[in-house]
């Protein structure tokens, strides 16, 4: 049973179930957006996090000699 069917049942007006359903979906909306808040704040918190990682892992990886290629030559 949903809030509507809740509302009619109790005998409450179809105004009142309105505003009931209109407070109801902008207060979902206003908690979607604190969720969404919160995810990319965690996110930045995670990138800060491995940054510094990546960038040594780059520099360690830029410092080592690339060892030269062989090759082999195959007469025709």
């Amino acid at each position: 049973m949903n809030l509507k069917q809740l509302l009619k049942r109790a005998g409450v007006s179809n105004d009142i179930i309105a505003e009931v359903e209109r407070k109801s979906a902008r207060t979902s909306a206003e908690q979607e957006i604190e969720h969404q808040e919160k995810a990319a704040a965690m996110a930045k918190m995670m990138l800060n996090d491995v940054m510094p990682h990546l960038r040594k892992a780059i520099e360690v990886q830029d410092k080592v000699p690339s060892k030269p290629k062989k090759t082999i030559i195959i007469p025709d």
